[in-house]
């Protein structure tokens, strides 16, 4: 089972969006800075992101997968018998990094000159996506998994939550920082900690700021599985196969879940008004803590979404939020 093999061309799909190969396999052409690979022999859709710069859901990102959740819905719709999905997974392709969340630069520029609009379009985006991942991209039998291989902050972390099942390596750290700029996380991630944890140990979670080990996560029922650091594909591969002969079974009982605890899309869109009402009022004080969290992702990461970047982390991201 592998997500890097790319065996030679035979057809396209959709206007070239999707590369189709001889063995059934597939590429999603979405952007530079994310891309998808279809294994039919294993019926796994392995998606990726590498954004530019900053490991953060930049806008163009945001609306890349947002265009890439279509594409994967278009492609797979009412083609079960010919294209077999089972599983959707999301990864990073940043070293380190799962996603520090939101792209704190540009959310600076636009409090500073009252730009109602543009953060609107942000968290519309950004709740629509989590949603979609949320609901498989509306493909029955399908489920949906966060691999953690690096730490995931704020809009990151929200995003893991938002999939059936979250598998994080040991050395992972993840939470909600937001709290430490006088914000709070506003795409989803109350709303699906709350559906895993109950309101009580949810609140404590976003209300202290604090990071949390992929044990503690685990623990306290947030994560699914821990794997040692490096192994987390072989963990996924390994849950994988156990679930072969019961896949269906999973798949319903995920569906199951989204009955008893739904969650609607307009309590996202909802609870991302209020987050965009709180970011236009940000105090001064507020800007400097958001501004001294950026500088430290741009000491770790390098230069800023403008300018092409090095990937590479010299540290754990989860450092960030400590240090701010």
């Amino acid at each position: 089972m592998s997500a890097k093999s790319v065996p030679a061309i035979t057809s396209s799909h959709d206007d070239n969006d999707v590369i189709e190969h001889a063995d059934r396999s597939a590429e999603f052409v979405v952007s530079p800075q994310f891309a998808c690979h279809y294994d039919a022999n294993d019926a796994v859709l392995w998606s990726s992101w590498m954004p530019r710069g900053i490991p953060s859901f930049n806008a163009d990102l945001l609306h890349d997968l947002e265009r890439g959740s279509q594409m994967i819905e278009g492609y797979f719709s009412g083609a079960a018998a010919t294209r077999p999905l089972d599983y959707i997974v999301l990864r990073s392709g940043v070293p380190g990094t799962f996603s520090v969340g939101g792209d704190l630069g540009y959310f600076q520029r636009l409090i500073v000159a009252q730009n109602r609009a543009r953060l609107t379009e942000y968290a519309r985006a950004a709740v629509t996506v989590q949603y979609r991942n949320f609901t498989a991209h509306n493909l029955p039998g399908v489920t949906t998994v966060a691999l953690l291989e690096g730490d995931a902050l704020g809009g990151g972390f929200e995003c893991a939550l938002s999939c059936d099942l979250v598998i994080a390596e040991k050395h992972v750290k993840a939470g909600f920082p937001e709290v430490l700029f006088n914000m709070f996380p506003g795409m989803g991630g109350i709303s699906f900690l709350t559906r895993r944890i109950g309101r009580s140990a949810a609140d404590e979670m976003v209300r202290t700021g604090r990071q949390y080990t992929a044990l503690e996560l685990l623990d306290l029922g947030v994560i699914d599985h821990v794997a040692e650091t490096g192994q987390g594909m072989d963990a996924l591969q390994k849950l994988m196969r156990r679930r072969e002969h019961q896949k269906a079974g999973h798949a319903a009982m995920n569906a199951v879940d989204r009955l008893i605890r739904p969650l609607a899309m307009q309590e996202l869109h909802d609870v991302a008004k209020i987050w965009v009402d709180c970011a236009l009022r940000l105090s001064p004080r507020g800007l400097e803590w958001m501004q001294r969290l950026y500088q430290r992702q741009l000491a770790i990461f390098g230069r800023p979404l403008e300018a092409a970047g090095d990937y590479a982390a010299a540290e754990p991201i989860s450092r960030v939020a400590a240090a701010a």
